[in-house]
């Protein structure tokens, strides 16, 4: 039987920017610190991205740097699910960028990317994830400044967006927080922002309400926890398949239009 009462979100701001070895024992450090949770959202850093990118590393070097810290991550979190990334992933030609949960190393949302200075490109399906019968969807970088991902997650069944926003491309943090705001007034739904901060630049961690209102922003340059109360959605809402298709194929189609842009 599925609890009503609200779950605890337990959402890590760290600093991005630094190696491997020094983000593993700053999120143990504030594991040690965090109460209990239902569920966890821990951003990686982007270093092991970023070498990637520049051909620093190979892809199989990644994966192997990226396994490890999510070993690491899953070992020191004590929360029922912990969810790490976003985590590179290549299919054929196609390139992805996913939110993975750190125990089951299995995706939970996925981002379609032509790799560049923007990190372009929509997310081509966006799961739901229950925790005690709260239904989440996870949102990658600039998918929060599109309405039709953010309808696509509601029309699914969502009841919070949470859209992980590392410091790897250049957003501007207000804008952030103002998408945020209009994606939670127009759905109705809470919203969620994982940031992150590294030395050359910074993106907010917000948390808004169903009305649009701000609860919390954090954009200090330093490492925390913070615990949000997530309500189960007990508003029966009307959804069509009709219209989650809809949005599904709009998506398709933006993602066709930005490739014929490259």
């Amino acid at each position: 039987m599925r609890s009503r009462e609200a779950i605890t979100l337990t959402v890590y701001r760290l600093d991005l920017g630094v190696g491997a070895r020094e983000f593993a024992k700053e999120v143990y450090r504030l594991a040690a610190e965090a109460g209990p949770s239902a569920a966890s959202v821990v951003p990686l850093p982007t270093k092991p991205l970023r070498d990637l990118l520049a051909g620093r590393k190979d892809y199989s070097s990644y994966r192997r740097v990226i396994k490890a810290l999510t070993d690491r991550v899953s070992a020191v979190v004590g929360s029922e699910r912990v969810y790490v990334g976003p985590v590179a992933a290549r299919y054929g030609r196609n390139t992805f960028l996913s939110m993975v949960e750190a125990t089951s190393k299995s995706e939970v949302s996925r981002k379609f990317v032509r790799f560049g200075p923007e990190f372009r490109g929509y997310v081509p399906r966006s799961p739901l994830v229950d925790v005690r019968g709260v239904s989440t969807c996870f949102l990658l970088l600039d998918d929060l400044f599109y309405p039709e991902v953010s309808r696509y997650c509601v029309e699914s069944g969502c009841s919070t967006l949470i859209s992980v926003v590392p410091p790897v491309a250049e957003l501007d943090p207000d804008l952030v927080t103002l998408a945020a705001r209009v994606r939670a007034y127009e759905n109705s739904v809470g919203v969620v922002v994982v940031g992150g901060y590294s030395r050359e630049r910074s993106t907010p961690t917000v948390v808004v309400r169903r009305d649009g209102s701000l609860a919390d922003v954090v954009d200090d340059s330093r490492p925390e926890v913070l615990e949000i109360q997530l309500a189960r959605d007990r508003t029966e809402r009307p959804r069509s398949e009709v219209v989650r298709s809809y949005y599904a194929k709009a998506i398709r189609v933006l993602n066709n239009l930005r490739e014929l842009s490259y």
